[in-house]
């Protein structure tokens, strides 16, 4: 067949979206769900034109959606089907991915497609219907290349977003939950003159239990039958209605043999007057007035992977209970108590929970109040709002490279060019160095962790180790009993007194990370390592200095020698959890009455400490805030807002609104600490919403800001030094170039970000 091409009704698609799927009039789930997503997107986006891309084998008659059929069974349709949407000036395309609809092993025509789109500069996004916790190696390997170039990939839940992760087929910051939608008409009757007998025949003050859908084998409608068996005798008024043709891929193989055998094990129960088939595919108006004289729906899967079922979301839609098996789409969906889940392929757990709504109003009611709420939010036109939004983000973006890499070219001449014999240069106008500024230990510290995090992803090894070299003399050098001078000036002198403060917990930081980095020479670890025991001997009059020299303690010596330290780890763990328990209320869950500076630096902490220490409470307690403090800075809701330099007091408390004016310019070390408290939680939780946030923070430094103003600095590598009221600062300090770099390595090392080389190693 090739690839027909149909004009579109406007003809000329230019600036549109194409969807791929099968479509109506062909039959099946996937087909019906894409008539309803292109009604919806039309009607709420009506910017948009959208066309079609109809997968087919039978050589069907389609009408002007459809812009291009694909021959499900030839590659070439694929790759033609490809150069013709993006002829027409296609912005965008959509996949709706379904194991059985593309053609080739495991659909592996499907890349072909895609080679040709990505070829041609045109972004896809791929929802996926179905994943497998255990693919073949065909189907993760074919899944894989398919969501590695896309600008997106979207499913129906959040649970569904994990497993895709977890399972290693697509890069986390890329998914994106858009629920399935269902039509507004579930949720309304319609005339019963125009209703088929079959539904409109159905007696309202009966126990009515429905299953609808396209039959299969795996439908599991054979287990419920069973279970209606099992309940007619304590509910003898009991009914049950199958809907729905047999799913037509089943009747090209098996003909009807999976009614029939339906048809007999009903005739074998002795069902006939307890069991109704209506076999149709019904309309949306049809699957309202059932739904609305149902007193409890049926969704008895037989395969627990399962992660969509329209009739599911239909039920809930329309405000019905229902008792499903625990596949994961109804595993997530029915959480909130919208009905009742039993293993699957268990006739007596579907008789048990239909027996537990049936028998109980008040337990029905309730699950019925649970629908509504599940299903408040599963309309079509917000669904419909969702997918268009999406799309006009990536449209226009050039489709990813395969590797679904995030990448920053990393460029250290502006480290280099702050860095002098005495130290690394405070301050910068512009991008030149100010010398007379001097050097200090909290910077040198940084610079420390910045060397020891190159050489842990073994990018600039030669050029890290010397500064690792560098960093330790220096840090050493200002050591005294009673504390540490912080302050040099540009000939090499101290110009403070020793003291505890910031800058003794930052250089047991750096100290504890260079010992603890298997990437330093032995000699370099080594003197790391002594210069951490020390330091330790400070640690305990340190933890009354504050919070953030205590935390600063906790992660050096939780790196540099977890073993030999971990009792010291415990009670500096302990001073932070007795302040967090005292001082956070409901509003307010936060172990200080203000916010200041290097606030996620105190939940990294208290997440890495409770690792070496054995600590859950403490780990408990440190989420709890990092979910506050993501709620105060607004990182759900938009570009992060970081606390400004005049700090945020108690009362001030927010949720997502961000910073007002006069709390001064946001801070490159304050996004960069969330980003490193969100890797820790990602690490400490493997819950992937973290990794989303932590990408999601980075990109603070790249644009995505209140201002959308860029504060990494491609061309020299410096950090500009604060976001302003109303532009970026036009200096590039040794803190800020520093936060950024302690940003893009913390995600470097656990695969969020890759980093190359920008210049030859020196």
């Amino acid at each position: 067949m090739g690839v027909t091409v149909v004009t579109v009704a406007s003809g000329d698609l230019g600036h549109g979206m194409v969807i791929v799927s099968t479509y109506p009039p062909r039959r099946c789930g996937l087909a019906s769900f894409t008539a309803d997503l292109v009604a919806a997107i039309r009607e709420v986006a009506p910017d948009l034109r959208v066309g079609v891309a109809a997968v087919d084998r039978d050589g069907m008659a389609y009408g002007p959606d459809v812009v291009a059929v694909i021959d499900q069974d030839r590659v070439d349709s694929y790759r033609a089907a490809a150069v013709r949407i993006a002829d027409l000036g296609t912005v965008a395309v959509l996949i709706e991915h379904e194991y059985g609809i593309f053609g080739g092993a495991d659909g592996i025509y499907l890349l072909a497609f895609v080679a040709e789109l990505t070829e041609r500069g045109v972004p896809y996004v791929v929802t996926t219907h179905t994943v497998l916790t255990r693919p073949s190696t065909g189907q993760r390997e074919t899944l894989r290349q398919l969501c590695a170039g896309a600008a997106a990939v979207t499913v129906f839940t959040a649970a569904t977003r994990d497993l895709l992760a977890g399972i290693r087929v697509a890069d986390p910051v890329r998914i994106v939950v858009v629920p399935h939608g269902a039509p507004d008409e579930v949720r309304h009757g319609t005339d019963p003159s125009a209703l088929r007998p079959a539904i409109a025949d159905l007696d309202l003050h009966l126990p009515v239990v429905t299953t609808f859908g396209l039959l299969s084998a795996g439908k599991g409608v054979a287990d419920a039958i069973d279970a209606v068996a099992q309940l007619v005798p304590t509910h003898p008024g009991l009914r049950y209605v199958v809907a729905g043709k047999t799913h037509p891929e089943v009747v090209r193989v098996d003909g009807e043999s999976c009614r029939s055998e339906l048809l007999a094990q009903v005739r074998r129960l002795r069902l006939t007057e307890h069991v109704r088939f209506i076999d149709a595919f019904l309309t949306v108006p049809e699957i309202g007035a059932l739904l609305r004289r149902t007193k409890v729906c049926v969704t008895p899967y037989r395969s627990p992977e399962q992660i969509s079922s329209g009739a599911l979301t239909f039920a809930l839609a329309a405000g019905r209970p229902v008792v499903s098996t625990a596949y994961r789409y109804a595993e997530d969906m029915l959480s909130g108590g919208a009905g009742v889940l039993v293993p699957c392929g268990d006739p007596d757990g579907l008789a048990a929970g239909l027996d537990k709504l049936i028998a109980d109003p008040e337990a029905l009611a309730l699950a019925a109040r649970a629908a509504a709420g599940a299903g408040a939010g599963l309309s079509w036109p917000a669904v419909a709002a969702r997918t268009a939004d999406l799309l006009r983000d990536v449209a226009g973006r050039p489709a990813p490279a395969a590797t679904a890499t995030r990448v920053s070219r990393l460029r250290l001449s502006h480290l280099r060019r702050l860095t002098v014999p005495a130290g690394i240069v405070r301050f910068a106008r512009g991008a030149e160095p100010e010398p007379m500024s001097g050097s200090c230990v909290d910077d040198m510290a940084r610079l420390g962790i910045v060397a020891a995090d190159l050489a842990a992803v073994g990018v600039r090894t030669r050029q890290a180790v010397v500064w690792m070299r560098s960093v330790l003399l220096y840090l050493g050098s200002a050591v005294t009993s009673t504390g540490m001078h912080n302050l040099r000036d540009a000939a090499g002198g101290w110009t403070d007194r020793p003291y505890l403060g910031d800058h003794v917990g930052r250089a047991m930081w750096a100290a504890g990370r260079i010992a603890g980095t298997a990437g330093a020479p032995f000699d370099v670890r080594t003197a790391a390592g002594g210069l951490l025991s020390r330091l330790s001997a400070l640690a305990i009059p340190l933890a009354g200095a504050g919070l953030r020299p205590t935390a600063y303690a906790i992660l050096g010596l939780a790196e540099g020698s977890p073993v030999r330290h971990r009792g010291l780890v415990a009670l500096l763990l302990e001073v932070m959890d007795h302040q967090w328990e005292r001082n956070a209320t409901l509003d307010w869950r936060w172990p200080e009455d203000r916010l200041t500076y290097d606030n996620g630096r105190l939940v990294e902490a208290m997440l890495v400490g409770a690792g070496v220490a054995g600590f859950p409470e403490a780990a408990s307690r440190a989420l709890d805030g990092l979910e506050w403090l993501v709620a105060q800075v607004g990182l759900d809701d938009g570009p992060l807002r970081c606390v400004g330099n005049r700090w945020r007091y108690r009362e001030a408390a927010r949720f997502g609104a961000g910073p007002d004016p006069d709390e001064g310019d946001e801070q490159p070390i304050d996004a960069a600490a969330l980003v490193a408290a969100l890797v820790a939680a990602y690490g400490h939780t493997g819950e992937i919403r973290y990794a989303i946030r932590a990408v999601n923070a980075f990109r603070w430094f790249l644009g995505r800001n209140r201002l959308g103003a860029e504060l990494y600095d491609a061309a020299t590598g410096g950090c500009r030094d604060g976001l302003g009221t109303d532009a970026a600062s036009a200096n590039e300090g040794a803190e800020s170039t520093l936060a950024y770099h302690q940003a893009v390595l913390s995600l470097a090392q656990v695969g969020l970000w890759a980093v190359v080389d920008r210049e030859s190693s020196r």
